[in-house]
């Protein structure tokens, strides 16, 4: 009778502990990981701000924070999303999440910078010798945008890091395309192999609009570089050239082989690129 007492006790006990007891907001957080899947944003911000608010000890509450931050930005709170990945960073660094909430500070710093508040602006150059590469980088790609040329040119030590150490062609050709936007005149030296048959030539692009003549955008470029000139234009430049039956691929070479002047006009802008 003693022993099928101790088996029953011994059996029971492994029952229950195979039974986990859910770890405090456990269920708030699995309910919010789904409205995030299903892009419900509010309702989900709404569950974790109660695991932030009540589980502050919790297994949950940094990840939260990161959730959070993604759901504020969705919502267009920026600056509080911000904060929120601020945050999650301070309190897990080492995070397999701390990477993706740090480019997402850069890309959230970048808007409000664009959105006129300049004072954002020192988030992104405290991320310039970021030790994650990646991050470093794109705070780099990102600042050499900046309309602040002092602050743009802090990134170019990153720029031209990037084209001594990495051989990645496609990310090389970024940070030449960043470099050209700070300060063309650091790009020489850097042409890809062929470009010295291209020497002495120039690549001008001038944009403007058509219902204001003085504001345009002038750029002049050694030739062998041209290609990344042309990768440079916006989306509605390119957009202008496509629907001229313009390839940027066999541009260059028309713009060489046949020495024209292209000049592109839509309702709004006007485009003109030639080679002297």
């Amino acid at each position: 009778m003693k022993t099928k007492c101790i088996a029953f006790i011994l059996l029971a006990g492994w029952l229950f502990s195979g039974a986990r007891a859910a770890e405090p907001g456990e269920e708030l957080f699995e309910k919010a990981k789904m409205q995030i899947f299903d892009k419900e944003w509010t309702a989900a911000l709404k569950n974790l701000e109660q695991i932030i608010a009540r589980h502050a000890d919790g297994r949950y509450y940094a990840t939260a924070i990161f959730y959070r931050g993604k759901c504020q930005a969705e919502l267009g709170a920026r600056k509080p999303a911000l904060e929120s990945y601020e945050k999650f960073v301070a309190l897990a660094p080492g995070s397999n999440l701390a990477e993706e909430a740090l480019v997402s500070i850069i890309d959230l710093a970048a808007g409000l910078c664009q959105a006129g508040e300049d004072v954002y602006q020192k988030k992104i150059l405290a991320l310039l010798g970021n030790e994650n590469k990646v991050v470093s980088y794109y705070a780099a790609f990102k600042l050499s945008y900046a309309s602040d040329r002092k602050n743009a040119a802090q990134a170019l030590p990153v720029l031209q890091g990037i084209l001594k150490r990495e051989k990645d062609e496609e990310l090389r050709d970024r940070a030449r395309i960043a470099i050209m936007r700070i300060d063309p005149a650091r790009l020489r030296g850097t042409e890809r192999q062929g470009g010295e048959l291209l020497a002495g030539k120039m690549l001008r692009i001038r944009v403007g609009e058509k219902r204001d003549p003085e504001s345009k955008v002038s750029l002049s470029i050694p030739l062998a570089l041209a290609d990344l000139a042309l990768k440079s234009l916006g989306a509605e430049e390119k957009q202008a050239l496509k629907k001229e039956g313009y390839n940027l691929d066999q541009l260059l070479e028309n713009l060489i082989t046949k020495g024209v002047k292209i000049d592109i006009q839509d309702e709004t802008s006007v485009i003109q690129i030639w080679i002297e």
